[in-house]
């Protein structure tokens, strides 16, 4: 199953006990809370009712201040968001890295936060990596990471935010909205149970372990470059797919038009093929038998090897020839048949009318 079949689950995922399993399959050892007992909460979209995201005919309600060590929290995010996606390996094998909760709060018009409430590290590493603007370079070459999502999930327009990797913040617009929006609230809710079932590294704490891990090394921008290959690399694999199983959908369809318009001659052109097919092998079995009793005289030594090739030489030319006749007939003679329908394969002709004669 690949990533989009996995976003695509309307089920809700479950993961072996004391474990989550990454979106590429990875899984990775959790190390349980002290209370087992946790009440979950429900991270589904729903309506918005707080008026906060959106409201008709009255005035949005007041955004209530954030507490300044949340603000403190999202600041170190941001600041190092390029920083913690050159580590996405080392991240991404940590259960307690990945369960790293992040203090940047998402929202739409209508369904306000829900869907987003209680991101990770892990899940921006993986929205990162499939969304198709969430990792994009500017007109003046500089790389972005999104890092919020704002907008409305109807009209599809949105004001999100992102960090540029020379520290300047930018407003930018993802679309399609829905292809951004989408896939990470379907990420987030994958792993809403983790949340509360398993232990956590603070944002402080992953960094001091990259850090002290890292012992000192601060150049990685080939590596940060080829993140941005890979998703590249990624959007394109499955932009490929997408236009392959577009491009046989509608070949399909045109196999079905030509049947829908061909079937009689299509299926007359196969019975005559097997007429001349069979008529060759008739004559083919007969000549190997005469090839064959021609051998036993020349073993018996009834029959010396001049006589024998003499003989067998123009069975062995006549059975090439047979073989011939029915390989032209059943590609040569197809085009005699068919001028005007590049479309139709023999291999077209032979479904067509095996299938017409089973449903007889």
């Amino acid at each position: 199953m690949n990533i989009q079949e996995k976003l695509d689950e309307e089920n809700e995922t479950t993961f072996p006990d004391g474990k989550i399993v990454t979106l590429d399959g990875k899984m990775l050892e959790c190390y349980p809370v002290a209370n087992r007992n946790v009440n979950v909460v429900d991270d589904e979209m729903k309506l918005d009712t707080t008026g906060r995201y959106f409201a008709i005919g009255r005035r949005l309600s007041p955004m209530p201040t954030p507490p300044k060590e949340e603000e403190e929290q999202k600041a170190l995010f941001i600041d190092n968001a390029f920083y913690l996606l050159m580590h996405k390996e080392r991240i991404m094998s940590d259960s307690r890295m990945f369960l790293c909760p992040i203090a940047v709060q998402s929202g739409l018009a209508y369904t306000g936060t829900s869907g987003f409430t209680r991101p990770t590290l892990g899940i921006y590493l993986e929205w990162w990596s499939i969304a198709p603007q969430a990792m994009q370079v500017d007109e003046e070459g500089h790389k972005l990471l999104v890092y919020l999502i704002s907008g409305s999930p109807l009209s599809g327009c949105n004001n999100c935010a992102a960090i540029r990797d020379d520290g300047k913040h930018k407003t930018v617009t993802l679309l399609p909205f829905s292809s951004h929006w989408g896939p990470f609230t379907k990420i987030n809710s994958r792993y809403t149970k983790s949340k509360y079932m398993y232990q956590a590294y603070n944002l402080k704490e992953v960094l001091d372990i990259l850090h002290t891990e890292d012992d000192g090394n601060l150049d990685y921008a080939h590596q940060l470059e080829l993140e941005y290959m890979r998703h590249e690399i990624e959007l394109a694999n499955r932009l490929l797919a997408k236009e392959q199983a577009r491009c046989r959908d509608w070949q399909q369809k045109y196999a079905e038009t030509i049947i829908k318009y061909h079937e009689k001659r299509m299926c007359d052109y196969y019975a005559e093929y097997e007429r001349v097919k069979a008529n060759a092998e008739m004559e083919m079995t007969g000549l190997r038998q005469q090839k064959s009793e021609l051998k036993a005289e020349l073993k018996s030594g009834r029959m010396d090897n001049i006589a024998y090739q003499k003989n067998v030489c123009p069975m062995n030319k006549r059975i090439k020839e047979l073989k011939n006749e029915v390989s032209s007939f059943k590609y040569g003679k197809l085009r005699e048949a068919f001028p005007d329908e590049e479309g139709i394969t023999f291999q077209l002709i032979e479904h067509t009318a095996l299938n017409k004669r089973n449903l007889n």
